[in-house]
């Protein structure tokens, strides 16, 4: 069925691409991080961070996407260039880093933390791209764990 006030629109085409998702944290995981997938297409992507104690990572920035992080559980502090503090933040308390922004982010609570990421991609830019800005202070081979979430 067209929508008679907007006929561009290809309803059953979006209603066909609906995603569902039921998301629970890795028991364990053997590298620096987990991160789990909940959603993804052509205009961003969700997916959770999980991260024990010591759990942070280099000055970065990422060139074509927007990034809205949110603490789901444990305290998360944020950085800019020259280790400025950008925020810290608990439960249900986030940042958004533009595509460009420099930054770099640990696990500073005592508990582990999970860090919901919503992306949203910049159209003409191409995909997600991450460029380090600064050295990585870990081995990439031990970088993330990725895990798909159950769907629903």
């Amino acid at each position: 069925m067209t929508d008679v006030s907007n006929p561009a629109i290809d309803h059953e085409a979006a209603e066909a691409a609906i995603q569902t998702f039921s998301f629970k944290a890795p028991e364990s995981y053997t590298r620096r991080k987990a991160i789990v997938r909940l959603t993804s297409n052509e205009r961003g992507q969700t997916a959770v961070h999980c991260l024990g104690q010591g759990g942070e990572n280099n000055l970065h920035y990422h060139a074509g996407v927007d990034i809205t992080w949110m603490v789901i559980k444990g305290r998360a502090r944020f950085y800019g260039p020259e280790d400025v503090v950008r925020g810290e933040f608990g439960p249900q308390e986030g940042i958004l880093i533009p595509a460009g922004a420099r930054y770099w982010f640990e696990s500073c609570g005592t508990d582990d933390l999970e860090l919901l990421q919503i992306k949203t991609f910049h159209k003409g830019r191409g995909t997600d791209k991450r460029i380090d800005a600064a050295a990585r202070n870990f081995d990439m081979a031990e970088g993330a764990s990725h895990f798909e979430a159950a769907k629903v």
